[in-house]
C-alpha cells in the first residue's frame, strides 16, 4: 500500500511552475544488468517549500519494484537574482546498480548499493499486526536525529516529519512493513529514514527485527544520531552545486543533483540559506 500526501502551499512567482510529473515520467530507471524498469508512482509523495532558501518549492517521485522503493527524487525549482531554474535530485534505495535516463539522455547511472541497513537498537519485536509494526517504527523513529550543516558550518536541526512520506510492504523480498520518513527543513526533505519490519526466518540464518537505513537528500554535510551517538555522516559535495545533466562527476554516485536544462540554470547560492537552529 503506498500513503502519499501534500504539504504546505506552493510558493508563487512570476513564472508559471514547473510540470514536476512531466519531468519524472521522462525518466526511465531500470535496474542492471537486468534491464528491469522501475514502476513509477506517478502521485507526488509530498509537495514541500523551502521559502529561507531561494524560494525553493517542489515535488517529491519514488520508483518502485518488487512493491520495494528502488529510487527517489525530488524535482525542485529555485529562484536566484530573479531568475527561475530546475534542478532534479536522486537517491537510490535499490540494492544493486541503475541506469536512468531523462528524455532518451543518460542521467544517472549508480553503480552501488543506495542503502547500507542496519538493526535498530533495543528495538522490540514486531508487533503481529501491520497497523502494530508501522505505529512501532514511527516510535522508534523518533529516537534518531538528523541534521544539516551549510558550507559556512551554520548548522540547521533537521524536524523528523510526523507522517511517513511512504508506507510499503514488500512479502517477496521478507519486507513485512517497511516507511520511508522524512527530517525536514520547513517542508523541504533534507534528510531520508528508511525502516522496515523484516521477516525471514525461512532463512535459517536470519530472524525477525527491525532494520533502519538513511539517504542524504542535499549536497551539504548531513549527518544523524541516535542519542548522543553519530551513526551516519554524507559530507559536503559541491560537484553537485552546479552539476548539470549527463556530467560524468555524478552519474555513479549513489546521490546525484543536477539541472535537467543545460545553459538555462542559476547557480545555487551558498550565502541563501539562514541559520535557523531548529526547523520551524
Amino acid at each position: 500500500m503506498l500513503l502519499t500526501r501534500s504539504v504546505g502551499a506552493q510558493t508563487t512567482t512570476e513564472n508559471a511552475p514547473p510540470n514536476f510529473l512531466e519531468d519524472a515520467r521522462k525518466y526511465v530507471i531500470q535496474t542492471v544488468p537486468e534491464g528491469t524498469r522501475l514502476e513509477l508512482n506517478e502521485k507526488s509523495l509530498l509537495n514541500w517549500t523551502n521559502p529561507a532558501r531561494q524560494q525553493e518549492r517542489g515535488a517529491t517521485y519514488v520508483w518502485m519494484h518488487k512493491q520495494r522503493p528502488y529510487a527517489i527524487a525530488t524535482m525542485f525549482s529555485y529562484v536566484y537574482n530573479e531568475k527561475v531554474s530546475v534542478k532534479h535530485e536522486f537517491h537510490s534505495l535499490a540494492p544493486g546498480p541503475l541506469r536512468a535516463t531523462f528524455d532518451g539522455k543518460l542521467a544517472w547511472a549508480p553503480r552501488q548499493l543506495g542503502l547500507v541497513w542496519k538493526d535498530v537498537p533495543e528495538a522490540p519485536e514486531p508487533a503481529g499486526t501491520r497497523v502494530g509494526r508501522l505505529l512501532q517504527m514511527r516510535q522508534l523513529a523518533r529516537s534518531f536525529r538528523a541534521e544539516l550543516t551549510s558550507p559556512k558550518n551554520d548548522h540547521n536541526d533537521l524536524r523528523l516529519a510526523p507522517r511517513p512520506l511512504l508506507e510499503y510492504s514488500s512479502p517477496e523480498t521478507g519486507v513485512s512493513d517497511g516507511v520511508i520518513l522524512s527530517f525536514v527543513l520547513a517542508t523541504d526533505p533534507e534528510v531520508l529514514l528508511l525502516m522496515e519490519s523484516f521477516d525471514e526466518t525461512r532463512n535459517p540464518t536470519r530472524a525477525a527485527g527491525f532494520r533502519y537505513a538513511f539517504a542524504r537528500f542535499h549536497y551539504w554535510d548531513v549527518a544523524a544520531f541516535h542519542g548522543d551517538d553519530k551513526i551516519w555522516q554524507m559530507p559536503l559535495d559541491k560537484s553537485h552545486e552546479n552539476n548539470n545533466l549527463g556530467d560524468a562527476e555524478g552519474l555513479s554516485k549513489i546521490y546525484n543533483s543536477f539541472h535537467p536544462f543545460r545553459g538555462a540554470n542559476a547557480p545555487m547560492n551558498d550565502n541563501a540559506v539562514k541559520k535557523t537552529g531548529t526547523a520551524p
